[in-house]
């Protein structure tokens, strides 16, 4: 029998340990373009923009205790790239580029006390010579303590600027770089004592003595641990560093060094980077693995996780990387996030209510925060877990899992019990020293997925199942197969901000440029003129919905017009944190078909580098991934080189070369580049360069992509059109667990796969002539897409409507994301369709509406 017992005893609370054991809650990391898009949220659906604030970090128990920002580099590191807050020495720190620090300011409008943390991924161009060396073995030898005060310079100016910009201070620094495999312990020991003893370049009214005061996080390394060992070892490094954090990772070191650090010498202790749920709830409860809730990567692990890198590393405290998703996905680590926000110029915006219901069965049931804020306290001795895995919890998943919550005055607590497993687990609580009356009653709430297949995904999160009234200080509590549960002393059950009500958008999604009355789906001369007055300056002049995957493209006035322009050169090129790629941005919508892309450019001809090819100018069609963040990541991609050469690339291979005569780099210059179908057409300046048919496995919808080299290239205006009058739309995409598509006979439904899948799903039908494997589902407009990918051949008989449209269809091999059968030019209306799998493994990953 699945039973554990364990003691709840007040007298085990340790209330001198500072914040080593305060219960801290969640905290959001608005990092790598993360939050990117949120800009545009702000802007054009300012309700949508504050209703996610609220979701996260309003309310009387709100989740979110801190975000913590990445100071950016202007390269990629993973999803995007964050902009510099300064890009050449002696520059002016600008915190208004990117979302991070207006993001801060504004959650502070919902949440005063709301914390900040403040590191590197990399190191900005003016930097890179300097701190070359950070990328090697012995960083501490390598890099020259003559490079420390510039470094510590970029820290400095910035937090002065978000102070003199928003009125906020940051509470906690890192000085070492994000994920180092090689802490620099002499450069952290350097900061912390400049810190301590700074006096001097700050503006009237700064609080000198606050920004004395900030702490040290460090060394956040991922899955590394010996940063501990560092720490134990080292009293001086002790004194310096407040707070330890590593990612990805719930056991401590061999030595055990972080849960001395926060046993022994009371220092906070952070998950600080971890995941947040992937592929939302609603759709795991369709996996055939029969999870529910539950599964390797799904709300019920990251409480996993949060209960056992306690219990075995004492972090108090997890960060999701990233909360919000306010990208355009198919990026790197994409549909991983509480909320998804890639549609800002519909406002809407998808709430993971599983993956967040989760969270709140810890924040809704304690006090977050620290210390001097009354937080409530870990109590270890009734805190355990033995779910197998370091990372991803996925083995042993029915063994005990718990944690325990009290009050500092000890009256109240709240234990917090995870069973991602198929059998039943019971808990015996016995109730030891709590202040106040005894047998106080428990109440017991409980998330868990739907017990039949026609109850909603979520008829089941956040209720209060039972009251219990323990019997001689002694209670059980049932723990059903995928669930959570919270046992609390708390009566909440009139509070409406506990009791589970579904979170959505208050708006509808539409696709970009739908509702225009021309065939313009997007124009921007980044003049912006319909908008407010400061609408550039508090963007920092980043351009509406765009998203930098490569250098950093921001609004110039160039002779009294505002251009977009590619703001660094390959001098000022970042040291990169892993990788990244030459300036490319993406903008749009992914639900974009047949269309044209015309831009009026004009290429740098002053900035001399050594780079005689790198000096072009490209448009990308059609992209739907983009985990690299290149400019090739989109299937179809138009070059125009500074000496004429022009190249047509699919798939990242050159099939088309030719060259102009005669072009002119100090004129301006228009490219057009489309795709009709499957037919794609590139003009320079009237001229036809390239009129290509693909016949080998097309792709048909996607966003635009736009790119250049390491030069202050131009754009005078974008403008996107329809290809024709007549061409289709995506009006709707429905992910293949989706609730409007239905499946019958052999079908496997698999869920949390990897990040170029739609939601990280796929579903696998079997031909089987006893029990016919069918799709079928209800659309409207004037064709329908089949969307994922082919590895190997199948067969699909397509009935419409009831008539047969075809008998004998093969998919074609398609890639992740894209269409592997299009079907259109149907009378435009609402259609039934019913699909049957006849010969192989048909794969299918969502069904997109044309219209």
């Amino acid at each position: 029998m699945n039973k554990t017992s364990f003691v709840i005893d007040g007298d085990q609370l340790d209330l001198n340990a500072g914040d080593a054991n305060t219960f801290k809650g969640f905290g959001y990391l608005s990092c790598n373009n993360s939050s990117r898009l949120l800009l545009d949220y702000k802007w054009e659906h300012e309700d949508s923009y504050h209703q996610i604030l609220q979701i996260l970090f309003g309310g009387k128990h709100p989740l979110m205790r801190m975000i913590k920002l990445e100071m950016g580099d202007d390269g990629n590191t993973s999803s995007g790239t964050e902009p510099a807050t300064i890009r050449h020495q002696g520059e002016a720190a600008n915190v208004r580029r990117g979302a991070g620090f207006q993001l801060v300011a504004d959650a502070k409008e919902v949440q005063p006390n709301l914390k900040t943390a403040l590191l590197r991924w990399g190191e900005p161009g003016f930097l890179r010579q300097a701190w070359v060396n950070v990328k090697t073995a012995n960083p501490d030898q390598n890099v020259p303590e003559t490079a420390f005060e510039p470094m510590y310079q970029w820290y400095n100016q910035t937090i002065i600027a978000a102070y003199q910009q928003y009125g906020y201070l940051i509470n906690y620094v890192d000085p070492d770089r994000n994920e180092t495999k090689h802490p620099m312990v002499k450069w952290i020991k350097w900061f912390a004592k400049r810190l301590r003893h700074d006096q001097t370049g700050f503006p009237a009214d700064f609080p000198i003595n606050d920004y004395q005061q900030i702490k040290l996080i460090a060394a956040d390394q991922n899955y590394e641990t010996d940063f501990g060992d560092m720490m134990v070892a080292d009293p001086e490094l002790r004194k310096q560093v407040a707070a330890v954090g590593f990612h990805y990772n719930t056991n401590d070191g061999d030595q055990q060094p972080f849960t001395q650090l926060a046993d022994q010498y009371h220092h906070e202790v952070w998950y600080s980077e971890g995941i947040a749920p992937m592929t939302f709830g609603k759709y795991r409860v369709k996996a055939s693995n029969g999870d529910g809730i539950g599964g390797v990567q799904s709300g019920l692990d990251v409480a996993n996780r949060l209960i056992k890198s306690y219990v075995k590393s004492r972090r108090s405290f997890y960060i999701f990387q990233p909360a919000v998703s306010a990208y355009y996905p198919g990026v790197n680590y994409s549909h991983k996030e509480l909320i998804a926000a890639s549609r800002p110029w519909s406002g809407h915006f998808e709430v993971d209510n599983v993956g967040l219901q989760c969270m709140k069965h810890f924040s809704d049931f304690a006090k977050a925060g620290w210390a001097d804020e009354g937080a409530w306290r870990y109590l270890t001795s009734a805190c355990d877990s033995g779910v197998g895995g370091t990372e991803n919890l996925d083995h042993h998943r029915d063994a005990p899992s718990y944690l325990t919550l009290m009050a500092p005055d000890k009256r109240d607590f709240s234990t917090v019990m995870v069973n991602d497993s198929p059998q039943a687990r019971t808990y015996h609580l016995e109730v030891k020293h709590l202040a106040g009356d005894a047998n106080r009653k428990l109440f017991i709430w409980q998330s868990v997925g739907p017990s039949h297949p026609e109850e909603d995904y979520d008829q089941h999160l956040k209720q209060l199942r039972e009251v219990v009234t323990p019997v001689n200080d002694q209670a059980d509590v049932v723990v059903k197969p995928h669930s959570i549960v919270t046992a609390t002393t708390l009566d909440l059950k009139n509070d409406e901000t506990v009791a589970y009500q579904r979170l959505v958008s208050r708006h509808d999604d539409y696709t970009l440029g739908v509702n225009n009355h021309t065939d313009v789906l997007y124009d921007d001369d980044f003049t912006y003129g319909k908008y407010a007055a400061n609408y550039l300056a508090a963007r920092g002049n980043t351009p509406r919905y765009t998203t930098d995957q490569g250098g950093a493209f921001e609004v110039i006035n160039q002779d009294s017009h505002q251009v977009l322009q590619q703001m660094i050169t390959e001098d000022e090129r970042a040291l990169d944190w892993e990788y990244s790629f030459a300036p490319n941005l993406t903008v749009g919508d992914d639900k974009w078909t047949d269309y044209s892309v015309t831009t009026t450019m004009k290429f740098d001809n002053q900035t001399q580098q050594n780079s005689p090819t790198g000096n072009y100018f490209g448009i990308g069609l059609r992209e739907l991934t983009d985990v690299k963040g290149r400019l090739e990541s989109a299937p179809y991609v138009f070059k125009l080189f500074s000496d004429g050469l022009c190249q047509l690339i699919k798939d990242d291979q050159i099939i088309c070369l030719t060259h102009v005569d005669n072009l002119k780099l100090d004129k301006t210059h228009q490219i057009i580049f489309t795709a009709s179908g499957n037919t794609l057409r590139a003009v320079v300046d009237d001229q036809t360069v390239f009129n290509f048919v693909d016949t080998d496995n097309p792709k048909f919808s996607g966003r635009v992509k736009i790119g250049c080299g390491y030069y202050h290239t131009q754009i005078q205006r974008l403008t996107i059109t329809k290809a024709q009058k007549e061409s289709p739309l995506v009006s709707k995409r429905l992910d293949d667990l989706d609730d409007g598509i239905s499946y019958r006979g052999q079908w496997n439904h698999v869920c949390g796969l990897g990040n170029t899948k739609w939601n990280r799903t796929l579903s696998y039908g079997t031909a089987n002539a006893d029990n016919p494997t069918k799709i079928t589902f209800d659309f409207a407009g004037i064709g329908f897409s089949l969307i994922g990918k082919q590895e190997k051949a199948s067969r699909l008989r397509i009935v419409v409507d009831g008539q047969m449209l075809d008998w004998n269809r093969q998919p074609q091999t398609a890639a992740d994301r894209t269409e592997n059968i299009l079907v259109s030019g149907l009378t435009n209306g609402e259609h039934k369709v019913k699909l049957t799998v006849i010969d192989g493994t048909y794969t299918l990953d969502a069904v997109e509406w044309l219209a």
